[in-house]
């Protein structure tokens, strides 16, 4: 795993995978996504270029990040929860997907819910854009 920050991406970070996304990998991938996130990362690009296969634990990950990078309409507070207005907390996406890995995002339903891009540079120029619907 290699992350890089693009010098005009505030707050994007660009995480190299290699490999398998699997259960071998799965709790690093996602202790390295969290420290990002905790250094104040909350856009990120998944490259996976050199991604050979992803697992139930792969998707897991996947799945997990986005949830947390989801906008949120309400803060706890203490026991009770606290409604507000719906902020944004961040993005993902996954860029330079093999037909293989596609093919199991696609078949499991991610490529409804993550934007996949061709390249790593796509990805950077939609987020630099700003939201727009991915053309998958």
């Amino acid at each position: 795993m290699e992350s890089r920050f693009p010098p005009a991406g505030a707050g994007l970070a660009i995480v190299a995978l290699t490999g398998d996304l699997d259960v071998a990998s799965a709790a690093q991938l996602r202790g390295h996504l969290a420290a990002l996130i905790g250094d104040g990362a909350d856009h990120l690009i998944l490259d996976f270029a050199r991604v050979e296969f992803v697992d139930s634990n792969g998707l897991s990950v996947l799945a997990g990040l986005h949830r947390l990078l989801q906008p949120s309409d309400r803060a706890d507070a203490g026991d009770r929860t606290v409604h507000r207005g719906t902020t944004h907390r961040g993005t993902i996406a996954v860029a330079a997907v093999n037909q293989r890995v596609r093919q199991v995002l696609r078949t499991t339903g991610f490529t409804r819910i993550i934007p996949i891009y061709p390249s790593v540079e796509t990805a950077i120029t939609v987020h630099q854009a700003g939201p727009h619907p991915p053309h998958r």
